[in-house]
């Protein structure tokens, strides 16, 4: 459980502070992004997280998922065009580009119910593998930054 715990806040971390160079289909149903999921989910050179009930209660999450892809120029077309139609009407927390493309991006979206915050993650990095994250709680983006930072030994 530490390990899956470390894990997680190593991967959030890389997304956010690694120079660029890192739900449920229900709950993504009005998103773009969740045909990224559907689409390679279960492609070889993917890998696909979702994290527990109980896992998620630690956090203060509802839905997490990820989505983990080695060197695919075609997926990669695609997930931009998926944030893109996905980042109309969210906050941009921090997006990054290079060369025309996003490399690294993190918007909140509105929350379909009150106090219910969605997340998108994005990074691609200089070897081509493409993390993408969705996250939904009740978790404010300032929550999403201190579970980040915190420190890991506590983990």
């Amino acid at each position: 459980m530490k390990q899956f715990k470390h894990t997680l806040v190593i991967l959030l971390a890389a997304l956010l502070i690694l120079p660029a160079g890192a739900g449920a289909v229900e709950a993504q149903k009005d998103l773009k992004i969740q045909d990224v999921f559907i689409r390679y989910g279960k492609k070889k050179n993917v890998t696909m997280v979702e994290l527990s009930n109980e896992m998620l209660e630690t956090y203060g999450m509802t839905r997490y998922k990820s989505i983990t892809i080695k060197n695919d120029p075609e997926a990669l077309r695609f997930i931009r065009q998926c944030l893109e139609a996905d980042q109309k009407g969210a906050k941009k927390i921090k997006e990054v580009t290079d060369d025309g493309g996003v490399v690294s991006a993190y918007y909140q979206l509105p929350g379909k119910e009150k106090d219910l915050n969605r997340f998108i993650l994005f990074k691609v990095n200089s070897k081509g593998v493409i993390t993408l994250v969705y996250i939904e709680g009740d978790l404010d983006s300032d929550d999403l930054i201190t579970i980040l930072f915190t420190n890991k030994k506590d983990l």
